[in-house]
């Protein structure tokens, strides 16, 4: 008798990114052990080969899960999947297990995915894309936002689950926060507001000359640095690269204000682990932010680009420590409701349930 597995198919546990955090919460919660879960890497953020190392560790994952289908008992098949090459890559995966007649949850964690449906793809794509979601047994998303995205994009959204992403709950030292110290993690582009932060801060220093603005993740650094320096600030402003593990621990231990003033988003890691912290939040309306801070009850919301009013947004939470320490109490509540381990965790196992009791 084949042994019986589920799989789930996703980029490598060791990479960058927010599906790489996910998914290391997901093992470290215990869960990939409780289902018997087999991990296909598709794709690898440390990859050093560029396109052919890119190619070769793809086929080697479509042939490790046609091996698997032939060794195994295949409960469910789990995908987690962006856009634009990871949906390449993991359309066609689907369309191989479902060859299979397997059971296929489809996780859509694509920040950008709206945007590469709607500009990037013509009627046939976009076809194929709404043939891809409504061929799965159930196709989770991050959020509200992108339920209704894709109430209004697919015929076929019954279907549809929203999941929210879920980091630990942090019990850091915050004795040792230091006021005025704003801290920035993600991909240092355009994408997440990185150089409307800087125009911000600027403004920031003229009002709070103590603060100091921290930026961590990986992108193109030495134009962000010239900027800093160009706008006068690069005295206040640290580049810290990517970091993860003790390292954003420690960054997050001093962080007195948490920002993230994205343009696109799925569902932020970077704020779940500031309200898990109890770091005060500023940022933007991009995707499923709403969804975690409701402005001004567990933090302070601007539009994406709204320079302006991010700098206040920021002097307000540095400067009146009463309504920093009031967001900080209601996201700290609601993260254990919401956003825990303990909260989602259960949620995810309901769904596998569903799937694998279905006929």
């Amino acid at each position: 008798m084949k042994q019986k597995i589920n799989l789930t198919v996703a980029t490598d546990l060791n990479g960058q990114g927010g599906i790489a955090t996910v998914l290391n919460v997901y093992k470290e919660s215990g869960f990939f052990a409780n289902n018997n879960v087999k991990l296909i890497s598709t794709h690898s953020t440390k990859n050093r080969f560029g396109k052919i190392g890119a190619f070769a560790l793809f086929l080697l994952a479509t042939i490790k899960l046609i091996s698997y289908f032939i060794f195994y008992d295949i409960g469910l098949v789990h995908i987690h999947m962006a856009s634009r090459g990871s949906y390449q890559r993991k359309s066609l995966l689907i369309r191989i297990a479902k060859a299979f007649k397997a059971k296929v949850i489809l996780h859509l964690h694509g920040a950008e995915f709206r945007d590469f449906y709607a500009n990037e793809c013509d009627e046939r794509k976009q076809a194929h894309i709404r043939h891809t979601f409504e061929i799965c047994d159930v196709v989770i998303v991050l959020s509200t936002h992108w339920l209704a995205w894709a109430n209004e994009t697919l015929s076929k959204s019954d279907h549809v689950k929203v999941l929210y992403n879920a980091v630990p709950s942090l019990r850091l030292q915050r004795s040792n926060a230091q006021p005025g110290v704003i801290a920035f993690l993600g991909r240092v582009g355009p994408r997440k507001g990185a150089l409307d932060l800087l125009h911000a801060f600027k403004i920031v220093k003229e009002v709070c000359p103590h603060a100091l603005l921290k930026m961590a993740g990986d992108g193109n650094i030495a134009e962000y640095k010239q900027e800093a320096k160009t706008l006068g600030i690069d005295d206040s402003v640290e580049f810290l690269g990517w970091i993860s593990g003790p390292g954003k621990m420690e960054l997050l231990e001093i962080t007195d204000v948490y920002c993230l003033p994205s343009y696109n988003e799925g569902f932020p890691m970077g704020i779940l682990e500031a309200m898990s912290a109890e770091i005060a939040v500023v940022s933007s309306y991009a995707g499923g932010i709403p969804d975690a801070i409701t402005n001004n009850i567990d933090g302070l919301l601007v539009e994406a680009g709204d320079i302006y009013n991010l700098s206040q947004a920021l002097i307000s939470l540095i400067n009146n420590r009463d309504i920093n320490r009031q967001f900080v109490i209601s996201a700290k509540s609601k993260f254990e409701d919401r956003f825990s381990i303990k909260a989602i965790i259960p949620q995810l196992q309901n769904i596998y349930k569903e799937v694998l009791d279905t006929e």
